[in-house]
Order: structure tokens, then C-alpha cells, then sequence
């Protein structure tokens, strides 16, 4: 039978909303909760997984920063260390090369000099006087120089490292005599005979080595001006002779 209906329009959109409202949810709703609780379930665990993952991370990275840190802490022990040691490692090469300045191995032994003297004087020269005197100064050590040069090349940082002196000691040895012999000539000779003498003369040490007059002395023997007198009423020739020693230094 053919129905219809005469209510207006807005009645029967109302009517409508009434019957679907008393109708309820359809039979597609459930679907659509537990795809939302499967989703909201994924999405957790998905989210625990992160949150763990990324406290797993922090944990890590915690623990090698803790290494790092100690590892840093024994560096840094460590460079302490060793720059204790090589200021020390310093200060005892100073020490040593001040103390070798002081007393070298090669040190000139005088009592030798003297031994070697007697047996060099010719015939007609007599010695009438023997003077060393000695002359000290300071220069900055190689470990000074070194640790300076060094400290100017890594850009002159302030604290400057300190100047370390040692001290270089030189001897002179003066020998003055006569010449005696009726001809100046001779007498001359006799002189030149004993400068070349000194720097001739050798002999075996008591270790067996061969021993020189000259060694420790520098090259040169310097003749000061002579002059004539007379001893005993003969004519004679005064002459000194200098020779100067290497400086006494660890360097040589």
C-alpha cells in the first residue's frame, strides 16, 4: 500500500535523527574499537621500546663518559707526572754539567806539567820563576739553552724557564827564565829551542798512553818582549813564555 507522508520537511528530518538514535550503533562498531585498542596496544608497546631503547642509550653513553673522565683523570696524573720528572731530569743535568765544570775528566794535572818541565828546559836555560794564575766566568748550560730555545719556539708562554749559569775556569801558566850564553844570538836561539820543546815534548803516561806538554794547553805560546841584564857579571836574556789552557767546560 502506497504510504505518504504529509509532515513538513523539518518534521521528518526530525523524525529521522529520533530513529536513528533509538536504532543505536551499527554492526560495524566493534571492528572500529579494536582496530583503535590494537592500534593504541602497537603504539605503547612501540613507545616502551623507544623509552627502553633510549635508557639502554643513556646508559651507555653514561658509562663512557665515566671512562673517558677517568681515563682524562689519568692523563692528566700522568702529564703531572711527567713534567715533575723532567723538571727534575733538568735540574740534574744542570747539576751535572756544573759539577763536570767544575772537575772535568780531562782536568789539567799540574804536578805532570811540572815533571814534564824539568825534562824540556834545554841546556843554558834556567827557570827562575813559575806563576799559573786563573780566570773564572759563567755561561747558561746546554740544558739552560736548549730548554729556553725550546720555550721560544712553543711561543715565549710566561713562565720563562730560569737561566742556568755554570762556571768556565782558564789557567795561565807564565814561565820566566834567563838565557846565558856569551853570544845574543845564541841566547835567542836558546829560547826559541825551549818554546819549540814545550810544544814538541811527549812521554808514556802511567796508564800507558801517550802524554803531551801541550794537551789542555791552547796551540799558541806567546813570547813577551825579552830584555838583556846581567847575573854575576855575565850578560844573560830575561824571556817569559805564556800558555793558556782550554776552558774547563763538560762540553769537551
Amino acid at each position: 500500500m502506497i504510504r505518504i507522508n504529509l509532515l513538513p520537511p523539518e518534521q521528518i528530518k526530525v523524525k529521522r535523527d529520533r530513529m536513528k538514535i533509538v536504532a543505536g550503533p551499527s554492526s560495524s562498531t566493534p571492528m572500529v574499537a579494536l582496530i583503535l585498542v590494537v592500534a593504541y596496544l602497537v603504539a605503547g608497546a612501540f613507545g616502551y621500546w623507544v623509552y627502553k631503547a633510549k635508557k639502554q642509550k643513556d646508559n651507555e653513553i653514561a658509562k663512557l663518559t665515566t671512562e673517558r673522565d677517568g681515563i682524562k683523570k689519568k692523563i692528566q696524573e700522568k702529564q703531572a707526572r711527567y713534567k715533575e720528572l723532567m723538571d727534575l731530569k733538568t735540574l740534574l743535568a744542570n747539576k751535572i754539567e756544573i759539577l763536570s765544570a767544575l772537575n772535568p775528566p780531562d782536568r789539567l794535572l799540574w804536578a805532570e806539567k811540572m815533571n814534564m818541565l824539568a825534562d824540556i828546559v834545554p841546556k843554558g836555560v834556567y827557570l827562575q820563576n813559575i806563576e799559573v794564575t786563573e780566570e773564572i766566568y759563567d755561561i747558561e748550560t746546554n740544558e739552560s739553552k736548549s730548554r729556553r730555545a725550546k720555550w721560544v719556539e712553543e711561543g715565549s708562554k710566561p713562565p720563562a724557564p730560569p737561566v742556568v749559569k755554570k762556571p768556565v775556569i782558564t789557567q795561565t801558566l807564565s814561565v820566566a827564565g834567563i838565557t846565558w850564553a856569551d853570544d845574543p844570538e845564541q841566547r835567542l836561539q836558546l829560547i826559541i829551542r825551549f818554546h819549540e820543546a814545550m810544544k814538541n815534548y811527549s812521554t808514556i803516561g802511567l796508564n800507558g798512553d801517550s802524554r803531551r806538554f801541550m794537551d789542555n794547553f791552547e796551540d799558541l805560546i806567546r813570547i813577551d818582549p825579552t830584555y838583556v841584564g846581567v847575573v854575576a857579571g855575565r850578560t844573560i836574556t830575561h824571556f817569559k813564555l805564556i800558555l793558556k789552557t782550554k776552558p774547563f767546560t763538560s762540553s769537551r
